[in-house]
Formats: C-alpha cells, sequence, structure tokens
C-alpha cells in the first residue's frame, strides 16, 4: 500500500482549515465512497478541492481514479440498437508496506496472510466477506503486536497504567489490550481515531468462531458483508499507514 504524500495531507489540511485527523477522517469517507485505496482517495479528495494534484499523481493513479468514477454512458440515436458498453472497474491487489516489520517469524506470517487476503479480495469482497473482515483482523493484529515487540519496554510501561493487570509479554495481549497500550504510549503508535477501527476489526475477527458468530449474529446483528469487508480493509490498511511511518 502506497503511503499519503505528507505533503498532500498538509496541503489538504490548510486548505480545509482542519486538522490531521479530520482529513484522515474525510478520506476514509472518501474510500468508503470510491472503493479506492487510502492514497488515491486522498488524491480523488484534493482533487475536488481544487487542490493541484499533478505532483502527488501518477498517470497511472488518475487513470484509475477516473476509471472509478461513474461513467454516463453516450445518448444513441433513436433506432440505433448497438450494444452498450459496460464500463468494468478493475481492482488492484492490496499491497501493505511491511518493510518496518522486525520480526522474521511474524513477517513469514504476514506475508503469508496479506497472499491469502489477496486472493479473497481480488475475487470480490461481496464473494469472500468473513474472508477479508476475519484476515483483515489478524493482520492489524501481526502488525500492532511486532511494533510493541519492538518498543516493549515503553509497552510494558503504558501497559502497567492500565486498571486492567496484562501479562508482561505482549504476545499473551488480545488485539484490544493492544490498542490500548499503544495509544497511551509516548509517543503514541496510533492516533485516537484508530481505536474504533481497532474495536470493529477485534468483533469482526472473532466470527472465526461459529458459536460467537452464532451469537452476534442473533444479538447484535453482525454478520459478514461486503460493505463490513471494504471497511475492515480500510481500518487495517489506516493501522499499516501509522506503524509504518
Amino acid at each position: 500500500m502506497r503511503r499519503i504524500d505528507p505533503k498532500l495531507l498538509e496541503a489538504l489540511q490548510n486548505k480545509l482549515k482542519v486538522g490531521e485527523r479530520r482529513v484522515y477522517q474525510l478520506i476514509q469517507q472518501r474510500v468508503a465512497e470510491t472503493h479506492l485505496d487510502r492514497h488515491l482517495a486522498a488524491i480523488d479528495l484534493a482533487s475536488d478541492h481544487d487542490i493541484a494534484i499533478a505532483k502527488y499523481a501518477t498517470p497511472e493513479d488518475l487513470a484509475t481514479i477516473r476509471g472509478g468514477l461513474p461513467q454516463v454512458p453516450p445518448t444513441s440515436p433513436p433506432g440505433d440498437t448497438a450494444p452498450k458498453t459496460r464500463v468494468v472497474k478493475s481492482v488492484e491487489p492490496l499491497s501493505l508496506d511491511l518493510d518496518f516489520v522486525s520480526s522474521s517469524e511474524l513477517g513469514k506470517i504476514l506475508k503469508r496472510d496479506v497472499a491469502e487476503l489477496n486472493a479473497a479480495y481480488l475475487r470480490g469482497v461481496a464473494k469472500t466477506p468473513k474472508t477479508c473482515m476475519v484476515l483483515s483482523g489478524s493482520i492489524a493484529e501481526a502488525l500492532l503486536l511486532d511494533s510493541l515487540l519492538q518498543r516493549k519496554p515503553d509497552a510494558l510501561a503504558s501497559a502497567a497504567t492500565l486498571t486492567k493487570k496484562l501479562r508482561s509479554n505482549p504476545e499473551d495481549w488480545g488485539l484490544y489490550e493492544m490498542v490500548e497500550v499503544a495509544m497511551r504510549m509516548s509517543p503514541p503508535l496510533l492516533p485516537e481515531d484508530a481505536e474504533a477501527g481497532a474495536t470493529q476489526l477485534r468483533r469482526w475477527r472473532n466470527l472465526i468462531h461459529p458459536g460467537r458468530e452464532l451469537k452476534d449474529s442473533r444479538n447484535r446483528r453482525i454478520s459478514p458483508t461486503a460493505a463490513r469487508a471494504r471497511n475492515a480493509i480500510s481500518f487495517l490498511e489506516l493501522i499499516a499507514e501509522q506503524l509504518g511511518r
């Protein structure tokens, strides 16, 4: 996954007169609306606000963005029965930057899981929603675990401030505990708006358990859907981007 150009983020903040957190929220909304990758959604958002995007976008980026926008078919003359051309939006594989991962063991797990997530994603989230949701949560947890292990003394000091007593090995923590610790560290590993997304990823990842899926479907009306799968992937991209800074 390509990172959003920091200068583009700054340009959006200046143009919209908002902070970085709000800009990320607007980009996330654009991702949900267009299903573009995050860096492309940022470029698309900038274009809508009359920001010159030529220095931030490649010709391929612009072609992908334009290909993802609604197409208005040309009006055919009366009596013209020529078949209409169907516009098919191409789907690019997910590309997560794993260069910051230090553990060779976690690196192997992540490469395997990202490959499996891509296999499901390229088939279409409508066909593979549960796989996309579960793997997105699992990958996010592995990325966060590696980052916490890289700063283990700081992570343990942060964990000591929590009301709930955690074990001394981050490998024994759950995703929710990892997020709590990461957000309390100085500087924090994750921004405030990552908490809600991580909570959703944890719930969706737990759908791997049949009993949990039955209960959540009955009591919380949570079930695998294409929309949830797209959101899970977007949350994963957000976490990967933040940890890779």
